[in-house]
């Protein structure tokens, strides 16, 4: 955060200060909305969710030396409480629209351009890659994990500061208007689109209408920024007709301006590539996790580096040195040779075929082992996306399968049909038991997949395995 004192956070929130606090001209240059992880100094902004009401936890957040408490709502005795402590108090009508404001006058504040990321898929990845490529030029703020809401968004353009001289934004949404909304205050001036996917379709029904609201990113850019579009989706060709900035493309396809090609998989799954830049220039890329998939993401950081000015030796080595957010494909070596593929993160069913075709790529003479759990949000298409995987399982050499969830049957169902062995398909309905399952038959030199909706906490099994 660019420091402000009290005035300039109260103007800046639309708040109205309650309690001075005992040093007003302090300069604040750090927000928190979890007293978890509050430090001393700290703003802390009690936010109000289904579950939870921060406004439980301010004494907590006074005990941890927070400067200021910006609150919707004053306990009995909270003035005097933090008058004690040294402590201001702002009082706004909504702590969320607070922290919105205060989040775009940060983003006043600073001149750098924001690149904001949204797709069905690869968004965290594609940003993690965007970051570590900016990177390699100047200093980047950028989202923390999967911080993509009306919360994350905000509290990421809140750790702004002063050296700051790229913004990285990942924009999720969970129905019309969500991405418009973000983009209202964040005003990207790099939009990227990763694809048009399955997700989320029990908000939007139709993959046009899913379409049209990740489009909202591009039709918020201004005339002089860019759009950057992957060239071999199907709505490659819709959503560049809707951004009223110049388009450049990713992809394999001849077609895309930013292009890999001779892409190769070792071994160990991991996947090299021939850059080619809309330049003309040619290089060796090295993408430092497995699956052929995370190629559009590397390639996706590549045009927005060169758009930035990023000459091609830091766009290579951004990608190879990237620090990339947990839960994604991410290799870990167990006792006794055997190989997990920890990608629990969340599931749709293109990262499904996605995680499937890496581990036929790194298992290839070993047994592979699939544990798919539960995909949601898919709506109407839920029943037939989760039998298209089963069949997918198949297709990759899948030799045994374990599923978890009442909507995982189906893909269990479908893999059956295709022809895998009964003895070789397993059902369950939690972690624990498919954590006895595998234990029970997972052998050296095996590699296993873990793959499935967010809500499931498949992640847990990477502890539960030999």
């Amino acid at each position: 955060m660019i420091p402000m004192n009290i005035d300039q956070v109260a103007g800046a929130a639309g708040a109205r200060i309650l309690k001075e606090g005992n040093n007003p001209s302090r300069r604040i240059a750090r927000v928190s909305t979890d007293t978890r992880t509050l430090k001393r100094g700290d703003l802390f902004v009690a936010l109000k969710g289904s579950r939870h009401d921060a406004h439980d936890y301010l004494d907590q957040a006074l005990e941890k030396g927070a400067a200021a408490l910006l609150v919707s709502r004053v306990p009995a005795g909270l003035p005097v409480r933090a008058g004690k402590k040294g402590a201001a108090v702002l009082l706004a009508r909504g702590t969320l629209g607070a922290l919105t404001r205060l989040a775009a006058r940060q983003r006043d504040l600073c001149p750098a351009p924001v690149i904001g990321i949204t797709g069905s898929t690869g968004k965290t990845l594609t940003k993690d890659f965007t970051a570590a490529v900016l990177g390699r030029a100047a200093p980047v703020t950028a989202s923390r994990g999967s911080y993509n809401n009306e919360i994350g968004v905000p509290l990421t353009l809140l750790e702004i500061g002063p050296r700051t001289t790229y913004v990285v934004l990942e924009l999720g949404s969970r129905g019309k208007g969500h991405i418009r909304n973000l983009c209202a205050f964040a005003r990207p001036r790099v939009g990227v689109v990763t694809n048009i996917g399955w997700t989320h379709l029990r908000y939007f029904r139709t993959r046009d209408s899913l379409a049209r609201a990740k489009a909202e990113l591009l039709e918020a850019l201004p005339a002089g920024g860019w759009a950057v579009i992957n060239a071999d989706d199907d709505y490659a060709d819709f959503l560049s007709r809707l951004s009223p900035s110049p388009v450049v493309t990713f992809g394999a396809s001849r077609r895309a301006q930013v292009r890999a090609e001779k892409i190769e998989v070792d071994q160990a799954g991991k996947v090299t590539f021939t850059l080619r830049s809309k330049g003309g220039e040619k290089a060796e890329v090295a993408v430092p996790l497995p699956g052929r998939h995370n190629v559009a993401n590397a390639l996706a950081a590549a045009a927005v580096g060169e758009i930035m000015g990023v000459d091609m030796e830091n766009i290579v080595e951004g990608i190879a040195s990237a620090e990339l957010t947990g839960w994604r494909m991410e290799m870990i070596a167990k006792p006794e040779e055997i190989t997990i593929i920890n990608d629990a993160y969340n599931a749709n069913p293109v990262s499904m075929r996605s995680a499937l075709m890496a581990l036929g790529d790194i298992s290839r003479s070993k047994r592979a082992i699939a544990v798919l759990g539960d995909m949601g949000e898919l709506g109407p298409v839920s029943e037939r996306a989760h039998l298209e995987v089963g069949g997918l399982a198949v297709d990759y050499g899948t030799d045994i399968l374990i599923t978890v969830g009442r909507r995982a049957r189906k893909i269990a169902q479908a893999a059956r049909e295709k022809g895998l062995p009964r003895g070789s398909v397993f059902t369950t309905d939690g972690v624990d038991k498919a954590a006895e399952i595998l234990r029970a038959i997972v052998e050296p030199g095996d590699v296993v997949l873990i793959k499935g909706s967010r809500f499931l906490g498949l992640e847990k099994l990477v502890d539960l395995v030999a």
